[in-house]
């Protein structure tokens, strides 16, 4: 399918937004694939973790906190500042009148053989997605400007943003610092990351001066 195809498409109605910022860090391997979804409104940052522990007990790992309290764990920064570089858009997001249900965002070898019966059991169907380029099995970074591959669990318009308890926030960051110690990201990964996003505005500076 055409980048023109799937973004322009009747499926897909794009919605833009000033003040909301939308990201999403997600590594593809056929064994144990997750994301991390973000979207920043002022100084208050929306987190979302997908993984197959959080799909198999068929709930959502989310919390909301100040952009500075996430700013001061080092592993969930690093995820933050590597969504920003991989999104292909961070103002604009994407409704999806058909949809996909959460256990199929997360497939591997297991789920691939599953029943359509047993997916439609899940978890709810999710609509609001941003395309951005993913991390193929840290080894390196695949680009797409085609796929609508990130899909938020919640209405980023309708949602509240309000910051969770303390004692919530202290415990996702310790869930996430344990989760990063077998998960991290490769320096060959982060370095590509990098490059390719200095080029990218590179590239974007130029054609705004010509």
């Amino acid at each position: 399918m055409s980048a023109e195809s799937n973004l322009v498409a009747s499926q897909y109605v794009p919605h833009t937004s000033d003040n909301l910022e939308f990201t999403g860090y997600y590594y593809h391997h056929n064994r144990n694939p997750f994301y991390f979804l973000f979207i920043r409104k002022d100084n208050n940052i929306y987190i979302e973790w997908i993984n197959e522990h959080t799909k198999n007990n068929k709930y959502v790992d989310d919390i909301v906190m100040s952009f500075d309290d996430m700013a001061k764990n080092k592993c969930l920064k690093k995820y933050y500042d590597m969504s920003v570089m991989l999104a292909n858009n961070r103002k604009t997001i994407y409704y999806d009148t058909d949809g996909v249900n959460s256990k199929q965002l997360i497939s591997t070898y297991d789920t691939d053989s599953e029943d359509d019966e047993d997916v439609e059991k899940t978890l709810n169907i999710r609509h609001w997605c941003i395309s951005s380029n993913f991390v193929w099995k840290n080894l390196r970074v695949s680009k797409t400007t085609t796929n609508l591959n990130c899909y938020y669990n919640i209405d980023p318009f309708t949602f509240e943003y309000n910051i969770n308890t303390e004692k919530e926030i202290e415990g996702f960051m310790t869930a996430i610092n344990s989760f990063a110690k077998y998960n991290g990201i490769s320096s060959i990964v982060e370095n590509e990351i990098i490059t390719n996003y200095i080029n990218k505005c590179v590239m974007a500076k130029t054609q705004g001066n010509n």
